[in-house]
């Protein structure tokens, strides 16, 4: 017999073992239905109501043609109603630092901070920021962003982030 016989009787028993084992495999299962409910999925979104404001340390600016500098802080202000549906659900409200650009060195050398108050009242905060959860679905949070650009940084003027998102790693 050449090689080519040999491999085909070998791949032939093959399945032979293969569709035997699959025979047998109906005899060990079976099947039932249990009670128990069904589950169901949460949700999490954030819908801005009416337009951002942003402030510096002087009052109120137009975003698009402010260059900050060393020992700016700029202040973004927005409100957003919360869908917060979820047993356990936690999201944390921060700044997502992909969407800022700029001068590196400015840049790094930026801080923020995100805090969130519903009527008034501070939201939780965790490492990321303020913490949404369920507690908050269906109400308005009012989310206040600092950028603080420190003193002493060596970098010309340069636009701070026109589009920051106030998110959370996990939202």
């Amino acid at each position: 017999m050449n090689n080519k016989m040999k491999g085909a009787i070998a791949a032939g028993a093959a399945t032979v073992l293969l569709a035997g084992g699959a025979g047998t495999l109906a005899a060990w299962n079976s099947g039932a239905s249990i009670g128990g409910g069904g589950v169901g999925a949460g949700a999490l979104a954030l819908t801005q109501s009416g337009a951002p404001n942003w402030k510096d340390q002087n009052g109120a600016v137009s975003i698009t043609g402010f260059r900050a500098v060393p020992g700016d802080v700029v202040t973004y202000t927005a409100s957003f109603t919360v869908t917060a549906q979820g047993t356990n659900l936690r999201a944390n409200l921060a700044v997502d630092g992909a969407t800022i650009t700029g001068d590196p060195a400015l840049k790094a050398a930026m801080t923020t901070a995100v805090t969130a108050t519903v009527n008034g009242a501070p939201l939780p905060s965790g490492a990321g920021g303020a913490v949404i959860t369920p507690a908050q679905n269906g109400k308005v949070v009012d989310v206040k962003v600092t950028f603080n650009f420190a003193q002493g940084t060596r970098a010309s003027r340069r636009r701070p982030p026109r589009s920051i998102c106030p998110t959370s790693t996990s939202l």
